[in-house]
């Protein structure tokens, strides 16, 4: 029987196979090592800081200090910035602009609620600041109150259980695919999907995307759905009205599709050539 011995030098190592070890876990030796490693990161993760970041994968992934702070990492602007640091130093999260700070999680902080969720890749600085928005929503929805469900598997289940059948859902590759929206409930009961305005696309086109995706949802749901599309300003609030108003919208009408303006601001986004490529 052929035996393996772990007692080599890690640098001997090809860092090929340590990248293949992660991703498959099956190459001998390395995948041990690579679990030991994670597993000795995870111990710096007290309560406080893992619900942090898995909130913070659920939520797409990014986030400023100061909404680092109102996601409850700390209570003063110093104590995050120092939790920060810690997180950042160890491989949970990586800075990705000095100006304005904004960190991005990585792949051992995906790890924490097992599914990679597209949170940890790069992205344009549209994209960004769609993300950002989606915090400071969240951060303001809770306020209503609003209960959110953020695991996919969770999000069938809650649709499920409101009358909505697996078929109705959204689909893609034959796969039920929630992945792109929040689920939320608000205080008087009614489900509602929250979806983040993409300045780059015109509100006529994801009107008639988002409505095309959640219509059978809506079909089976009718009384208890709405579907929210979460703006940055009045006029593109004024804009979604408009289309909620017109056929494109399918079976939803200004009272089952409308926008929320988000109060608090966010940054523009200027991420520099240096930095991308960290």
């Amino acid at each position: 029987m052929r035996r393996h011995s772990f007692s080599r030098p890690i640098a001997r190592v090809p860092q090929r196979f340590v990248r293949t070890a992660i991703h498959h876990d099956y190459v001998d030796g390395v995948w041990i090592f690579v679990s030991i490693r994670f597993s000795k990161r995870l111990l710096l993760l007290d309560e406080c800081r893992g619900a942090f970041l898995r909130t913070l994968v659920y939520l797409g992934g990014y986030c400023t200090p100061e909404q680092a702070q109102k996601l409850g990492l700390a209570n003063s602007p110093t104590r995050v910035a120092a939790q920060l640091q810690v997180l950042k130093n160890a491989g949970f999260l990586r800075q990705i602009a000095n100006y304005p700070v904004i960190h991005q999680v990585t792949m051992s902080a995906t790890r924490l609620v097992g599914a990679d969720l597209m949170a940890r890749r790069r992205h344009t600085p549209p994209t960004i600041r769609c993300k950002l928005l989606g915090v400071n929503f969240y951060l303001e929805a809770r306020t209503w109150p609003a209960e959110f469900t953020f695991a996919h598997s969770e999000k069938i289940t809650v649709l499920n259980a409101a009358g909505c059948p697996t078929d109705a859902l959204p689909h893609v590759a034959g796969h039920p695919y929630l992945w792109q929206e929040f689920l939320l409930r608000r205080a008087d009961g009614k489900l509602c999907i929250a979806a983040v305005d993409r300045p780059d696309n015109t509100p006529k086109y994801q009107t008639r995307t988002l409505t095309e995706r959640y219509g059978r949802v809506l079909e089976h749901t009718a009384s208890d759905f709405r579907l929210i599309v979460v703006v940055s300003s009045e006029g593109r609030a004024r804009l979604y009205r408009k289309w909620a108003a017109q056929p494109i919208a399918g079976r939803f009408t200004q009272d089952t599709l409308k926008p929320y303006q988000v109060r608090t601001p966010i940054p523009q986004v200027n991420i520099s050539f240096e930095e991308k490529q960290r």
